[in-house]
């Protein structure tokens, strides 16, 4: 039988940063695939460093959301009072988080470093899943069933990774400019141009990999021990969210919003018993107390790597930050009756020290959960407004779980307004969806910041150019046929 060789060891790979390399994987600490035991068994190995709680970034592979991602989106996001916070809790004494140059970093969209972490990282794992797919496509097997659970498995991975790819480096209603794709791996890629595809051959690509997956879901059963992506409820969300997004994009299609309601109500179906309705019941499952939860729970990987933006993790002795400010526009959202008020807030417009991990002290690793059940009824509640269905009635459905009134005697722009306040409400803290919906309906932030005796005065519009994360210089350098997300100049200190 002929041997397939894949990399066992793929964490060394970082030090290369084009994505052409990345998919042209050489050979090093090379193993012999030669059967679906071995591709079982190599991508159970990059399953569990995804699902399973890593308190040290050397266990498993790595996240797809890490703690620095978590504390840029936050910071190039509006809930929290920067102006105030600066003077207030950052740049004051007993702050051992985050030194004056990190917050500069993060707070005037001069953050390069993560950006060109996520570009390799994704890159790096996309040619992982290449190389599995490829030799998924040649070995022979008997169990047809678990090799559709292993491919479905790997090809949603892959769409994933493509997707949020595209939601960070690509200009949102810039049709042309999407991002590099490719689907093979080893000889296959080597001397291959990788030119920035358009968004509407991404989305394709995207679809393609989910639309696979979900055609193999309805003649095999996911095994819940081993799969954490390729299951239906899963699937549909990601597709929900592909369609959600998608549909006000440069490569948007009239069909867009009611893809996003079909599969968003797909994703709700089941789940309406398994949501929290209590402040206690959504600490617990920020902490992953409650087993019973649909979303996918991943730990972060350093005790404290968030709290330079969310609070000291050492508070009661002292330290800073502490008693951070939330902006003004954004407290006033929330009615005290509502639970997530007693779950984010400590005092008027201050942030809680237990969130967003659902403790009593807040670990403030960077934890998160992907597909919430509660986005995709928001999901659906905004697709349904759009292709006029009962927005409503879902929108009370959704308030209903967070005791947050009703959306009554609501229509137009304003029944608008309030499912994109539920999602600011609800997705506080929470990896890049606040990011993400300023990147697709708009806003303004201002900022008035003095670092290093200095003062920067920014503003960032809708459109602007920090809504399309800058592409690494080495990949710019690696690869000729790719161009730079225009407006990135990194300010020097």
């Amino acid at each position: 039988m002929k041997k397939y060789k894949l990399i066992a060891v793929f964490l060394l790979l970082g030090c290369l940063c084009s994505c052409t390399k990345f998919l042209d994987l050489p050979a090093k600490n090379e193993r012999a695939v030669q059967s679906l035991d071995d591709i079982k068994s190599v991508l159970a190995g990059y399953l569990y460093g995804q699902a399973n709680p890593r308190q040290t970034s050397t266990v498993g592979l790595s996240p797809l959301f890490t703690s620095e991602m978590v504390k840029m989106f936050e910071a190039y996001s509006d809930n929290i009072d920067v102006n105030k916070a600066m003077v207030d809790c950052y740049l004051v004494d007993m702050n051992q988080h985050m030194q004056e140059k990190e917050y500069a970093n993060q707070f005037l969209w001069n953050n390069f470093d993560t950006p060109k972490s996520v570009w390799m990282k994704y890159y790096e794992v996309i040619g992982l899943l290449n190389a599995l797919v490829d030799q998924m496509n040649a070995v022979t097997y008997d169990d047809q069933q678990e090799w559709n659970r292993i491919m479905g498995e790997l090809v949603t991975h892959r769409a994933y990774y493509y997707f949020k790819l595209l939601q960070y480096f690509a200009p949102y209603r810039n049709a042309e400019l999407g991002i590099p794709v490719y689907l093979h791996t080893g000889e296959q890629v080597v001397g291959v141009k990788m030119p920035r595809k358009t968004q509407a051959e991404v989305y394709r690509t995207i679809l393609a990999d989910l639309n696979y997956a979900s055609e193999l879901l309805k003649t095999t059963e996911s095994r819940e021990s081993y799969n954490l992506f390729f299951r239906s409820l899963r699937v549909n969300h990601i597709l929900a969210q592909v369609y959600w997004f998608k549909a006000e994009s440069g490569a948007r299609e009239t069909s867009d919003y009611e893809n996003a309601a079909k599969y968003a109500a797909l994703a709700t179906e089941g789940v309406e018993t398994l949501i929290p309705v209590t402040t206690a019941g959504l600490n617990a499952v920020m902490a992953n107390n409650d087993a019973s939860y649909p979303g996918l729970y991943m730990c972060g990987t350093t005790y404290g790597a968030t709290a330079g933006i969310y609070g000291s993790t050492w508070y009661y002795m002292g330290y800073n930050p502490n008693n951070v400010p939330v902006n003004p526009d954004f407290y006033a959202l929330f009615t005290p009756e509502d639970i997530r008020y007693d779950a984010y807030f400590m005092a008027p417009g201050i942030l809680a020290n237990s969130w967003p991990d659902g403790g009593a002290y807040g670990s403030k690793n960077g934890n998160c959960v992907l597909f919430k059940p509660e986005e995709a009824y928001l999901i659906l509640a905004e697709a349904l407004y759009h292709t006029q269905g009962d927005a409503v009635g879902t929108l009370n459905k959704f308030k209903s779980f967070r005791n947050a009134g009703t959306a009554n005697g609501l229509s137009g722009e304003s029944l608008l307004q309030e499912i994109l306040n539920e999602r600011r409400k609800e997705f506080f803290a929470d990896t890049d969806k606040r990011w993400l919906d300023l990147k697709k309906y708009g806003g303004t932030i201002s900022r008035h910041l003095t670092f290093f005796k200095k003062t920067y005065d920014i503003t960032v519009d809708t459109d602007a150019y920090q809504y399309a994360l800058p592409i690494p210089l080495d990949e710019l350098q690696q690869n000729n046929a790719i161009s730079q997300n225009e407006g990135w100049v990194q300010i020097e200190f």
